[in-house]
């Protein structure tokens, strides 16, 4: 499937996104850290005749034209406005992967009026991370996190001593050395993760947004996933009947060609 690419323009900043599909609802899909827009397209090809999918690229990702400046809730606003306007749609649905589940979670939060349905996999944003608001949000928490970047020789001892001390599961261990163990991904990371730190939804105001607009919502959790564990979603769904769980044996790498048209069933 042909995947044309562009760019909204958000203030001084540019997303660039693929565009598929010639369906007459309008899809936005966010993919994970480390990913692109391109990381979809084994979905895309189930959901081309139902949907325009527009698949973005979140801040210093792919070919996302970014500053240091953050993403922010009027961005993501004036994304949504701006494609519904231009596609001629009244909803629009949501496709979210990892972090881009949060930004999916964000635009619910905000505009549940304008979401048709979302389908979230291995989603951050169930909860609220205390440590990510730590080292994104306050003065103290981005002199450390700065300072881990720059000299991370005396963290990996300390992530070693928990591993050892089996403080820390091996798959998170993993995930934190691929994050810092070179100059490049600490540099992915120290750009990141500030340029996504206001998009925070308060689970509790979620839950309520969800429950009165009776939002359709289908969670995938990865039943080996140690960073975006099961339980995570299990909590969330607690008391929401418009959302669904599904496990799926897997870690936190949830999707590729075998379960593609799975997922894609579920914004069908």
């Amino acid at each position: 499937m042909d995947q044309n690419p562009g760019y909204i323009p958000l203030g001084n900043e540019q997303l660039h996104y693929l565009r598929s599909g010639t369906g007459k609802r309008l899809l936005l899909a966010f993919h994970g850290y480390g990913n692109d827009a391109g990381i979809f397209k084994p979905i895309e090809e189930y959901l081309a005749s139902e949907f325009t999918i527009l698949s973005f690229d979140l801040p210093h990702h792919g070919g996302s034209v970014w500053s240091n400046a953050p993403l922010t809730r009027k961005d993501l606003a004036q994304l949504v406005d701006k494609v519904k306007k231009e596609y001629n749609v009244e909803k629009v649905s949501l496709l979210g992967y990892s972090i881009g589940g949060r930004v999916c979670l964000t635009i619910i939060e905000m505009l549940p009026e304008d979401v048709d349905h979302a389908t979230l996999l291995a989603t951050d944003g169930l909860v609220q991370n205390h440590y990510y608001s730590f080292f994104t949000n306050t003065n103290l928490g981005k002199k450390m996190f700065a300072d881990m970047l720059e000299k991370p020789a005396r963290y990996f001892k300390v992530m070693d001593w928990f591993k050892k001390l089996h403080l820390v599961h091996p798959s998170r261990y993993k995930f934190a050395m691929h994050s810092l163990g070179t100059p490049e991904a600490r540099s992915l990371l120290l750009k990141v993760w500030p340029a996504m730190s206001r998009l925070i939804p308060s689970p509790s105001r979620l839950r309520g947004v969800i429950a009165k607009h009776r939002i359709p919502i289908t969670l995938f959790m990865g039943a080996n996933d140690k960073i975006m564990p099961p339980a995570l979603g299990a909590k969330f769904k607690a008391g929401l009947h418009t959302v669904q769980l599904y496990i799926l044996n897997r870690g936190h790498i949830i999707f590729d060609h075998e379960n593609a048209e799975e997922i894609a069933k579920s914004l069908l």
